[in-house]
């Protein structure tokens, strides 16, 4: 189970549970304190975003390389562990488990102009909304900006029980119907004195929704690996209807992963929906993991 906190131990609000009235935190950041997330060092940090962005605009080099009858969108995703210290490590979340109290941060950076939707799915199914809040409406991340979740400054941190769960991270050209039901299934759930059974409606409605929007884009198909391959594999095109989703893990010094969907120019989208697993274990048990 996943909480976010300001400090390194001072636990603000459960994200993978119902009980909240919104989605993510509406207050104002707190005050940092000696148990706040430390900075690194600023030169360090300029020599991690300058390598960052060459490797983005590597990556963009090669997505320019798609065929002229084909529409794409992309964004790239960083995982950040965070040690006691403050000391942020980014790994690769396909492959990495994540032990009950370690920290860490996301942050996504779209590449085109999107309408960006940010999910948790807990280890026993319970979804909560990160982004857009419940009082926001969607919101239009410029191509370029960096998204930080959470954005109030501190981490999120796994609390026990240990298991599988999940980043849902939905970005599209414009608002569909398709996730502003999704939304509002998920912003039902978390209302506070909800009844078991309303609950579960409206959980099996955010389930419908996702799962139509999942078809919708033909995330079925999906590849990983080097960004450059799923350029050589479209070269035969895109069947109408059809949208390819495709991530690039980190590699070769480069911290983020890179998410691209492709589709033929005549159809509407393209939609891109990633999901960031997020596996963790309690402290003692199997080996495993980075």
């Amino acid at each position: 189970m996943m909480s976010t906190s300001r400090t390194a131990g001072a636990l603000a609000i459960v994200l993978a549970g119902f009980g909240l009235a919104g989605c993510g935190d509406a207050s104002p950041p707190a005050t940092p304190t000696a148990g706040s997330r430390v900075a690194p060092p600023a030169a360090d940090a300029r020599d991690r975003a300058a390598a960052a962005d060459a490797g983005a605009r590597e990556r963009n080099v090669v997505r320019k390389k798609l065929p002229r009858e084909m529409r794409s969108i992309a964004l790239e995703y960083t995982v950040l562990l965070v040690d006691e210290s403050g000391t942020e490590r980014a790994v690769d979340p396909a492959a990495h488990t994540f032990q009950v109290g370690d920290s860490f941060l996301v942050r996504i950076k779209p590449q085109d102009d999107l309408y960006v939707y940010v999910f948790n799915e807990g280890p026993g199914g319970q979804r909560t909304c990160l982004l857009p809040t419940a009082d926001e409406p969607p919101r239009l991340v410029k191509a370029g900006t960096d998204i930080a979740l959470p954005d109030d400054g501190g981490f999120f941190t796994f609390e026990p029980p240990a298991g599988e769960e999940k980043l849902v991270v939905v970005a599209l050209p414009e608002p569909t119907d398709d996730v502003r039901m999704l939304a509002a299934a998920v912003f039902k759930g978390q209302a506070v004195g909800l009844r078991s059974e309303e609950a579960a409606a409206s959980r099996k409605q955010a389930d419908a929704a996702l799962d139509a929007l999942r078809e919708k884009s033909g995330a079925a198909v999906r590849t990983r690996g080097p960004v450059r391959k799923i350029v050589e594999r479209l070269d035969a095109g895109v069947p109408a209807g059809t949208t390819v989703s495709h991530v690039e893990p980190p590699h070769d010094g480069e911290p983020s992963s890179y998410g691209i969907a492709v589709s033929a120019t005549g159809d509407t989208g393209p939609e891109l929906i990633l999901d960031i697993p997020l596996r963790s274990r309690s402290e003692g048990a199997a080996a495993g993991g980075q």
